[in-house]
């Protein structure tokens, strides 16, 4: 009989990055929670760094699958409360939602992989980066529960996240900032395509009533003119 193995209690310890296999990564996160803790704090780490404009090498931005899964869940949840007054409260659109944000993320990855890569290759992807950035819109949440209050202060934080990104892109990637742009410009044409695909196959599927998504964006049209008229 094997006696127990005491894993150590600090997570540096462990060469965490060489470990290619999941199941092992993921064991090693049940049986040493301080592992977990450890790499999430890291990932914030590299979150505020970018936020004060403070970038690395892309393969710095090495994070374990749980944390992509956990953070890509928040950045859905935070958007599907964005916008359900848009989308309507149905079941269906808070999967579309967080599928949608999955697919963005992959493709503004992989367009900047394949745009910025092609003229200056590097070792490393840009999926760890784009969530670091991605995370960033999380204090946003907050104007829904003061949208008086926090609407401009909330608008501003979205544009510097969005110039943070940029910013890092063009500092890591070491190319101009016109070519980021075009970067930008295919992933916001994938993306509606691939939105409006995922759409028209969620109505397939009947998760989601397109029609009843028009009814309530028409309501809030409605809402919102009634109380432009009453100022």
């Amino acid at each position: 009989m094997l006696g127990k193995i005491d894993i150590p209690v600090f997570c540096p310890v462990l060469d965490y990055d060489a470990i290619e296999w999941l199941p092992v990564k993921t064991a090693i996160l049940i049986y040493n929670p301080n592992c977990g803790i450890d790499l999430m704090y890291q990932f914030f780490l590299d979150a505020c760094a970018a936020l004060r404009l403070r970038f690395y090498p892309k393969t710095h931005y090495r994070y374990n699958p749980l944390i992509f899964v956990t953070v890509l869940l928040a950045l859905g949840l935070m958007n599907m409360a964005n916008m359900s007054q848009i989308l309507g409260r149905q079941t269906g659109i808070t999967i579309f939602v967080i599928v949608l944000t999955v697919v963005r993320w992959g493709v503004l990855s992989m367009v900047m992989e394949i745009i910025l890569g092609y003229y200056n290759k590097q070792p490393g992807h840009w999926y760890g980066y784009v969530l670091a950035t991605e995370v960033l819109i999380l204090p946003t949440l907050a104007t829904l529960y003061w949208p008086q209050v926090l609407a401009t202060p909330g608008s501003l934080w979205l544009l510097w996240t969005l110039v943070v990104q940029i910013f890092g892109f063009v500092r890591i990637s070491q190319q101009n900032i016109f070519k980021v742009f075009l970067g930008y410009i295919i992933y916001f044409l994938i993306t509606c395509l691939a939105g409006g695909i995922l759409l028209l196959l969620f109505s397939a599927m009947g998760w989601v009533d397109i029609n009843s998504m028009s009814d309530a964006f028409r309501q809030m049209l409605e809402a919102q003119s009634a109380g432009t008229g009453m100022r």
